[in-house]
């Protein structure tokens, strides 16, 4: 197998454990850097990637690793960020609307979606919140995270109540309005601080 880190190419003979090519790949990440993804034989992988390289490994030829610079990784957390945003706020406006319903198991697997989407929002503006290349208005997220974390509490008080309608009204009374907060500023900080580029 051929890995390409930057302008390293190290050719394996041998098989190589998983553990070995992540040790590789962090060995490889000098301050400043990050990992972002790889590209397994042309294949580009965004996540999960030790689960892909457990099952993929012993057949990949070459693995390129995509190593950004603190800079370039904002920009990508921002311009994620935003993306999922934009796909997600049209779809908790439909939660709102079911959750006033009987909510159905659909309804449910839904939520749980909703959970795990804020979840990985919380974990990208820690990102924003720490990194040395975060945005002016940094502390603004600090503080929408923080409401989100609260909301989210509230939500799950509700949910061990099972009361679809506190539920709905913490979802569009508290969640919706922090999220589409967070869409308006990670908008304004990629067009103010930052670039928009195609991620594909």
């Amino acid at each position: 197998m051929l890995l390409i880190i930057g302008e390293q190419h190290i050719e394996y003979k041998e098989k190589l454990a998983v553990e070995e090519v992540i040790e590789r790949i962090n060995e490889s990440l000098t301050e400043g850097y990050y990992f972002s993804h790889f590209i397994a034989d042309g294949k580009e992988v965004y996540d999960e990637h030790e689960e892909y390289l457990e099952s993929n490994l012993n057949d990949i030829k070459e693995l390129q690793v995509v190593i950004k610079t603190e800079k370039e990784f904002m920009n990508d957390v921002l311009l994620s960020a935003e993306e999922y945003l934009q796909r997600a706020i049209p779809e908790v406006n439909t939660l709102v609307n079911d959750f006033n319903r009987v909510p159905t198991g659909e309804t449910w697997g839904k939520f749980d979606m909703l959970l795990g989407g804020m979840e990985w929002l919380n974990d990208m503006l820690k990102v924003v919140c720490t990194s040395k290349e975060r945005p002016s208005n940094w502390e603004t997220y600090h503080q929408l995270k923080s409401n989100m974390q609260a909301e989210l509490s509230k939500l799950g008080k509700a949910v061990e109540k099972k009361n679809s309608n506190q539920i709905s009204a913490i979802i569009k009374n508290g969640l919706l309005p922090i999220f589409e907060q967070l869409e308006k500023e990670f908008g304004e900080t990629i067009d103010s601080e930052f670039i928009r580029r195609n991620l594909n």
